[in-house]
C-alpha cells in the first residue's frame, strides 16, 4: 500500500480515469432518465444506447490511432474538454425546456465519440506509469478497478440525488466540473515526445490499423478472446445503460432508489478490485475469470426474481459489482502484459469498437424486447447469455493461456512508431 501511495503518477493517471468515469456515469443514469420519464418508451431508450454505442465505435477507432500518434496525455486533456462543452449544451437546453430525442441523441453522441478516445487516451498512460513506479500489472489493475468502483458508486448515487433535487440540467452542470478535474489530473502526467517515420495520412492511418489487427492475428491469447469479449458486451453495456434504468422507472421506483441499488454495486466494484489486488496471484487467472463471470450470471438470474429498490436486490447488486470488478480486471491485465506500448492505444481500440458495435445492437434488442415484454425478462435474458460465455470460458482450450508468459516476440512492430521519453 505504502509503495502504491507513492506511485504519483500511477495515482495521477488512474485519478483522471476516475474523475472521468465519475462524470460519465452520472450522465449514464441521466440520459436514460430523461428519455424513459419524458416520453415512456423502452424501445426509444434502446434507440438511443444504439446511436451512442454506434459513435463509440467510431471514436474508439480513431482515439486509437490519434493516442499512438500523439500520446495519451494530450489526447485525454482534449477529450474531456469536448465532453465537458456537450454535458454544457444539454444543460442549457434544459434550462430552456427544448427538451426533444433528436437533441439527446446529438449531444450523447457527440459526447461518447470524444469520450471513446479519452478513454482510450488514460487506459494507454497506465503501463507506462506503473512501470515507471516500480507496481506489479495485478496490483495496479486492482487498484484501477478499485478507483472506477468508487467513481462508479459515486456517481449514479451523486445523480440520483441531484436529479431528485436540483433536475437534470443543474446534475449535468455537476459533471461539466468533474471533466475539469479530469482535465487537471492528467495535465500533471509526464509529457512524453512520441516521434514517427511517416507522417499520418489515410494510407498511413490503414497501415497502422493493419499492424494492430496483424498483432491480434498473431497473438495466442488476445485474437482468440476478441471472439469472446464482445458477447460479454452484450450484456454488460446494456444492463447499466438501460436495463437496470428501464427495470426501476417501470416499477414506479424514484432516481434515488436508482442510484442507491446501482451505488451497492460500485461499493462491491471496490470490495472486489481491492481483493483481486491482494490475491490476485494466489489463483489462476483463468479460476478469477470463469468463478467471476459465472457469479455474476447468477446475479442477475437472483435479480430477475427480486423487486428492484428491495434490500435484497442491493445485497444482490453488491454481489454483482465484487465479481464485475475481476471481470474487468483479468482480461485488462493480459492486455497490458501482452501488448507492447506503441500498439496499446490501437488495439485496444480495436477491442473497444468490435465491444461498441456488439454492445449497440444489443441495446436496440434489448430495448425491444422490454418494450415487447418486460424489464424482468431482459434481466433473465442477460442472466443466460452471462452463464452461457461462463461455460464457454472454463471450456474453450485458448484460455489455458491466460496463465501463460506473454508472448511479446510475435508482436513487436516491424515498421512502427517509436516512443521517446522526453
Amino acid at each position: 500500500m505504502r509503495t502504491l501511495l507513492q506511485a504519483r503518477q500511477l495515482l495521477a493517471a488512474l485519478s483522471a480515469q476516475s474523475a472521468s468515469t465519475y462524470a460519465n456515469q452520472v450522465i449514464a443514469l441521466v440520459v436514460p432518465w430523461l428519455v424513459l420519464t419524458r416520453t415512456g418508451s423502452a424501445a426509444s431508450a434502446g434507440t438511443i444506447a444504439f446511436v451512442m454505442g454506434i459513435a463509440a465505435l467510431a471514436g474508439t477507432l480513431t482515439g486509437g490511432l490519434v493516442t499512438d500518434r500523439i500520446g495519451g496525455r494530450r489526447v485525454s486533456i482534449l477529450a474531456d474538454s469536448l465532453s465537458l462543452v456537450t454535458a454544457l449544451t444539454l444543460a442549457v437546453a434544459l434550462w430552456l425546456d427544448s427538451f426533444s430525442l433528436w437533441l439527446v441523441a446529438i449531444t450523447q453522441v457527440l459526447g461518447v465519440f470524444f469520450d471513446a478516445p479519452g478513454h482510450i487516451a488514460k487506459v494507454s498512460t497506465v503501463p507506462a506509469a506503473a512501470d515507471e513506479e516500480g507496481v506489479p500489472m495485478t496490483r495496479a489493475m486492482g487498484l484501477t478497478q478499485t478507483l472506477q468502483g468508487v467513481a462508479t458508486f459515486v456517481g449514479p448515487v451523486t445523480a440520483g440525488v441531484l436529479i431528485a433535487a436540483f433536475g437534470e440540467a443543474n446534475t449535468l452542470v455537476a459533471t461539466s466540473a468533474l471533466f475539469l478535474i479530469s482535465i487537471v489530473l492528467a495535465s500533471r502526467l509526464r509529457k512524453r515526445v512520441v516521434t514517427h517515420d511517416q507522417p499520418m495520412t489515410p494510407r498511413q492511418a490503414y497501415r497502422d490499423l493493419r499492424q494492430a489487427v496483424r498483432f491480434l492475428v498473431q497473438e495466442p491469447f488476445l485474437g482468440k478472446m476478441q471472439l469472446v469479449g464482445p458477447l460479454m458486451g452484450a450484456v454488460l453495456v446494456p444492463i447499466p445503460a438501460l436495463i437496470f434504468p428501464a427495470w426501476f422507472v417501470f416499477a414506479q421506483q424514484d432516481s434515488r432508489a436508482l442510484g442507491i441499488f446501482l451505488g451497492a454495486g460500485a461499493v462491491g466494484g471496490m470490495v472486489g478490485g481491492v481483493t483481486f489486488a491482494a490475491l490476485a496471484e494466489k489463483l489462476p487467472q483463468r479460476t478469477w475469470l470463469v468463478g467471476a463471470t459465472g457469479l455474476y450470471a447468477s446475479a442477475l438470474l437472483g435479480l430477475f426474481f427480486l423487486q428492484p429498490g428491495s434490500v435484497l436486490a442491493i445485497g444482490v447488486s453488491f454481489l454483482a459489482g465484487s465479481v464485475l470488478s475481476v471481470m474487468f480486471a483479468v482480461p485488462y491485465t493480459a492486455f497490458y502484459s501482452r501488448t507492447p506500448q506503441q500498439l496499446l492505444g490501437r488495439v485496444g481500440s480495436l477491442g473497444a469498437a468490435y465491444g461498441s458495435l456488439v454492445g449497440a445492437l444489443a441495446a436496440l434488442g434489448f430495448g425491444r424486447l422490454m418494450h415487447t415484454v418486460s424489464a424482468p425478462h431482459a434481466l433473465l435474458a442477460a442472466a443466460l447469455i452471462m452463464g452461457g460465455i461462463a461455460v464457454a470460458l472454463a471450456s474453450l482450450p485458448f484460455m489455458r493461456l491466460l496463465d501463460g508468459s506473454a508472448e511479446l516476440t510475435e508482436a513487436e512492430p516491424t515498421t512502427s512508431p517509436v516512443p521517446a521519453a522526453g
